[in-house]
């Protein structure tokens, strides 16, 4: 049970930050968190040594944990890494993928689809909560089948760092509006239709463009944070995630 009760705490906080609950340069509060579960602060600590591990957080003597923030080099190299891993991997696919994996994207589509629809009706522009927790993990899904498909278990491996990476660091960028939600809901289909056609020239440069988009994405909200960290530092109103449009 003691090896258990940190793994547990560990999926709560990854999900948390998965989600966008907790953005990046939060302070992460042990005694809080241990209430709020109702455990002591010593399972915590264990859970924060592994995100910190993973390079998802920062420990910082005397203030706890702080989810790390993304600077505008790091997100370029993050990026260039999932661009040459899920392009590459992509190509691969496409020859390679089973019946079995795509039936699974497709799955993973429809329930994208369904999230989308049900969580943004009329009126309603702006995903969060339980619906953009699943969906981004059914996104998360999606990308890891694919290179999964490649038949590569250390492609697979440094895919998923640098993409959960670039998932909790960049969160903060967007809303998950339904404009930007049904862009990547759009994309995600041709991906799927070109392996479904064993095309993987065609797969691979729509994974490019996909990976792309979010970069230029995340590279503006980084700009546009900094500049309202800079000439707005006594207002307590700033909520990017709900300004810029980015996925």
């Amino acid at each position: 049970m003691g090896t258990l009760l940190p793994e547990k705490i560990y999926n709560h906080l990854r999900r948390k930050l998965l989600a966008g609950e907790v953005h990046a340069g939060t302070r992460l509060d042990y005694k809080k968190i241990s209430s709020e579960m109702g455990v002591s602060t010593t399972p915590v600590r264990e859970a924060m040594g592994k995100l910190a591990s993973e390079g998802l957080v920062e420990l910082v003597p005397r203030a706890g944990a702080i989810v790390r923030k993304l600077g505008e080099e790091e997100a370029v190299h993050l990026y260039g890494v999932r661009e040459a891993i899920e392009t590459y991997a992509a190509a691969r696919a496409a020859n390679m993928i089973s019946e079995s994996a795509l039936n699974h994207l497709e799955l993973l589509l429809d329930r994208m689809r369904r999230l989308i629809d049900e969580a943004c009706p009329p009126g309603k522009n702006v995903m969060t909560g339980e619906s953009l927790a699943e969906f981004l993990e059914a996104d998360l899904t999606f990308h890891m089948t694919i290179i999964e498909a490649a038949g590569n278990p250390k492609l697979t491996k440094l895919a998923g760092d640098s993409h959960i990476h670039a998932r909790i660091f960049g969160l903060e960028r967007f809303g998950h509006e339904r404009g930007l939600l049904e862009e990547a809901d759009q994309i995600h289909h041709s991906i799927y239709q070109a392996l479904k056609a064993r095309d993987g020239i065609k797969a691979s440069q729509l994974l490019g463009v996909h990976i792309s988009r979010s970069l230029d994405l995340t590279l503006a909200h980084i700009k546009k944070a900094s500049w309202w960290r800079n000439h707005s530092a006594n207002s307590t109103t700033f909520q990017p995630g709900l300004h810029h449009p980015g996925r």
